[in-house]
């Protein structure tokens, strides 16, 4: 069977089973339009969907998905902002409550952040720049924590990026403003597809947790604590925790 048609039949057993056993719900969200109240930006990676993740149903969730997970800085230049445009869209056009950056394990995205040398990397027109927008986290594990090896030093780049794509979101004028008025927060999460763990963001603690552990897995970036967020310290102590291997973070071993 090729791919294509077991695609076609997949949307068939879909048609016939959950469409059919939801149609009221797609009927509403078709007649009422969407209003979801969280915003996850997620990865491309085919193993990582936030949808099976969270078991939500349609109009719960709106995602918006790269290579990486990456949030790029606040910068209206008239180009194309693919993800800048999702993000704002869902903000101020529906005013989505929560704002979860979702990074994952064995990303894809980071492995090319981290291999400069990568002939075949080299060749690509559009991998590079766009993974290079998390320079800033690869760079402060390299520096901050040379002894990792390289197991390890992926794991803590994708950690690192979550937290600077979180930065990052911060720094657009309308999410500020609705961070700062209390009602938009900003969550750092990661999952972990080799032990089906996710982990929390914790920014009292500069650490991700797994929920399980976490003291308040739903601890987020608020006016509170939104000024952290906005300087190197809070990434610098997220390395130190790398560093000293906190429960639930990358040890020099390599042990995940």
């Amino acid at each position: 069977m090729s791919v294509l048609k077991r695609l076609i039949e997949g949307f068939v057993d879909f048609r016939a089973g959950y469409w059919r056993d939801n149609r009221p719900l797609f009927e509403r969200l078709a007649r009422e339009g969407q209003q979801p109240k969280v915003l996850i930006v997620a990865c491309v990676d085919s193993r990582v969907d936030p949808g099976i993740l969270t078991s939500t149903q349609p109009g719960d969730v709106f995602t918006i998905r790269n290579v990486g997970a990456i949030v790029p800085p606040y910068g209206p230049d008239g180009r194309y902002h693919g993800t800048s445009a999702a993000l704002e869209f869902g903000v101020r056009a529906l005013g989505v409550e929560q704002i979860v950056v979702l990074g994952h394990a064995l990303c894809g995205g980071m492995r090319a952040l981290l291999a400069e040398h990568d002939t075949q990397l080299a060749q690509f027109e559009f991998l590079k720049p766009w993974t290079e927008i998390m320079r800033r986290a690869a760079d402060a594990v390299r520096l901050g924590a040379p002894e990792l090896d390289a197991v390890a030093t992926q794991k803590a780049v994708e950690q690192a990026a979550v937290v600077v794509s979180m930065g990052n979101v911060l720094s657009f004028p309308w999410v500020r403003e609705k961070v700062e008025a209390g009602t938009l927060a900003i969550h750092g999460w990661y999952f972990d597809l080799r032990t089906g763990e996710l982990s929390a963001f914790d920014p009292e603690e500069a650490r991700f947790a797994p929920f399980v552990a976490a003291s308040d897995p739903e601890r987020p970036i608020t006016s509170g604590n939104a000024q952290q967020l906005d300087t190197d310290r809070l990434l610098a102590r997220l390395i130190d925790n790398f560093r000293i291997g906190k429960p639930g973070l990358t040890t020099a071993s390599g042990t995940l």
